[in-house]
């Protein structure tokens, strides 16, 4: 139950016409591109979760719960419940992100507001609203947006825990961290060593009781954060989906390894961006993905499913540096110099005059002042999230997972915004900061955008910053900073700031921005062509023979083949995982899963994939066994030679 005055602050947040336009443009940015785009690694997952209890509680990828999807199962759970109500499809799959992004837009606003004010909180969720890779992931099926909407709830209960001193906010805090953890694994867990140091900085309560409180948040933190793993873990092998992208069928690799460490290893030694075939984390089969090349392939099934290659090849990679320039710096709408040189406003407001001369008294400042312990909040997630993010080896192929930094980085500077004008309305030499930043920050939009909007998204950014840059310097020499044309000039030129990231944001098509890429296109919705799908025709085909095996119709290599498959209704297997290099089955485990009429036809690699003619693949063991045993019917199917093969073990049934 809320307490009688968080009832209040809704009501009154409900009435705000700026708070209220602020979500209407978020929702339409989200809703407007609803299933136009998706991954299809994961819709397939959600198809094959709604076909027994089995699969939904273990994520299964196939419909037979022979390997498990890549991720924890928090996230399609969600998506299985508008699918199993209104079927699978781009659109059912993809709601629970818009409404989860639609959402962290008020929750944002609303735990703003209460400490730092309305410009604040208005700003904050428009920044957060307008962000292109919080767009862009909002309206596909990614979990990233679950797992941004949960660290918010995360962030929100522990102003909570601190604001009332209850205990029940840090339970609820430690309940959505885990639930985070369920999400994406180890990336929820990015932000919080801030939101420990905030509330143990910030809370009022004794010291022992702080840390029995902490003590057991953390503990409630990490039984739920473990609760699924262990179930994973206590059952026997044969009884499961393979934990797929593992070598060693562990749940704890897959967390810790896979999902881990293995995308943060810049942080143990230098990195380099390499060429990374599409097929090889579970965020790269997608319809429309973010920064597919021009020339990507089609999957069978329509649509693309290439993933995002690296930005450049066998290029040493600029760390840090690289978030401030092309292409990465685009992902937050070139927003993040800005945000980070408004952390500074962090600084100033925890070390006021009274810290210089007793630095004591630093700690009672923080208990004291919510704008001093909540700007620690908000700062060192930035700072950490960007430290992370920055550093991570997945950023440099996947980079929209700098949207991981766009919550914080709204928070900020909307918290900086409000600041900035107070300064600016008491004149003086520091006044002349928010003309300064504001105008810096478009041209260096205006530079990099200029290969991704048109002409006239700069014009409008130029056209408004500049006119409102001189008022605010006018303002500022004839000392009539409080004046009304003053502040209009103020809000102009913060929107001047957003202009570009909202074009951006309007005009992706479904990527995430980066210069010179041609956007694919959603698979269109006419009828196609059999011969020019080849799910339809395999898919055709096999009912025509009336031939599907008992468990499985077909096999594949890899969930890149698979998925469109699943989707389309036809049960597959990838006998290699997700990438195709999971030692799922050896060659008699395979051997007998045929011979019990479990699978009974097999789609071989494409020419240039591996495993294909000419090339090598670590399932090359059994692609011999299907190619010197199986019947080759590539060509009764109208397929390309030696594409399909079908199991000779008895005559097809009629």
């Amino acid at each position: 139950m809320l307490d009688p005055m968080t009832k209040i602050r809704i009501n009154s947040y409900a009435f705000d016409p700026w708070f209220l336009i602020v979500v209407a443009i978020g929702a339409g940015l989200r809703l407007s591109r609803l299933g136009d785009f998706e991954n299809q690694y994961y819709t397939a997952t959600v198809v094959s979760m709604l076909q027994s209890p089995g699969n939904f509680l273990f994520a299964s990828f196939d419909p037979g719960g022979a390997v498990m999807v890549d991720k924890p199962p928090a996230s399609f759970w969600i998506q299985a419940i508008p699918a199993a109500i209104f079927g699978v499809s781009r659109w059912s799959v993809t709601v629970p992100q818009a409404v989860a992004g639609i959402l962290a837009i008020v929750i944002l606003y609303m735990a703003i507001r209460p400490t730092f004010g309305r410009i604040a909180a208005v700003s904050a969720a428009l920044v957060l609203a307008l962000i292109p890779a919080s767009v862009v992931i909002d309206s596909r099926n990614e979990p990233d947006s679950m797992l941004s909407l949960a660290l918010l709830l995360v962030a929100f209960c522990i102003i909570r825990a601190v604001q009332t001193g209850k205990g029940r906010w840090l339970m609820a805090f430690a309940l959505l961290m885990g639930i985070g953890f369920n999400i994406k694994m180890l990336v929820a867990f990015v932000p919080l060593p801030a939101f420990l140091l905030y509330y143990t900085l910030a809370t009022k309560a004794p010291i022992r009781q702080v840390a029995t409180r902490t003590a057991l948040a953390i503990g409630v933190l990490l039984a739920v954060s473990l609760s699924w793993m262990s179930v994973i873990a206590i059952t026997p092998t044969d009884t499961r989906p393979y934990v797929g992208s593992t070598r060693d069928n562990s749940i704890w690799t897959l967390a810790f390894a896979y999902n881990g460490l293995d995308r943060f290893t810049s942080f143990i030694g230098p990195r380099q961006r390499r060429s990374i075939p599409p097929a090889q984390t579970g965020d790269s089969i997608q319809r429309g993905g973010p920064l597919a090349p021009p020339g990507y392939s089609a999957s069978p099934g329509g649509g693309q499913s290439v993933g995002p290659p690296p930005i450049s090849q066998d290029a040493q990679d600029t760390g840090l540096l690289g978030l401030l320039s092309n292409p990465l710096a685009g992902q937050l709408g070139w927003l993040l110099p800005l945000g980070l040189f408004t952390s500074t406003a962090v600084v100033v407001v925890l070390l006021p005059e009274q810290v210089f001369r007793h630095p004591a008294s630093f700690f009672a400042l923080v208990r004291e002042s919510p704008s001093a312990s909540q700007s620690i909040l908000w700062g060192g997630w930035l700072m950490t999230a960007v430290l992370v993010f920055g550093l991570a080896n997945a950023t440099t192929t996947h980079p929209y997972y700098l949207v991981g930094v766009a919550v914080p980085l709204a928070a900020v500077l909307g918290i900086g915004l409000s600041l900035w004008w107070s300064t600016f309305n008491h004149g003086g030499a520091t006044a002349w900061l928010l003309p300064s930043v504001l105008g810096v920050t478009v041209v260096y939009q205006v530079y990099g955008s200029s290969e991704l909007v048109g002409d006239w998204a700069i014009a409008l950014a130029l056209g408004t910053s500049l006119p409102a840059t001189l008022v605010m310097a006018i303002a500022i020499w004839r000392r009539l900073t409080v004046e009304l044309l003053a502040a209009a000039a103020v809000a102009l030129g913060a929107l001047s700031v957003l202009a570009i990231p909202l074009v951006l944001a309007i005009t992706l098509e479904g990527r995430i921005a980066g210069p010179g890429v041609s956007p694919p296109r959603p698979a269109s919705a006419s009828p196609i062509d059999r011969e020019q799908d080849p799910v339809i025709a395999i898919s055709s085909f096999i009912t025509e023979q009336g031939d599907s095996g008992s468990v499985f119709a077909i096999g594949t290599v890899n969930a890149r083949e698979a998925a469109p498959f699943i989707i389309a209704g036809v049960s597959a297997i990838a006998i290699g995982g997700f990438s195709g290099s999971d030692p799922v089955f050896t060659i008699d485990s395979f051997r007998a899963m045929v011979e019990r009429e479990e699978l009974r036809y097999f789609l071989m690699p494409r020419p240039s994939a591996p495993g294909g003619p000419g090339g090598r693949s670590p399932q090359e063991h059994i692609l011999n066994l299907v190619r010197s045993t199986w019947e080759n019917v590539s060509m009764a199917a109208n397929l390309p030679t030696e594409t399909l093969y079908r199991y000779p073990g008895q005559d097809a049934r009629p």
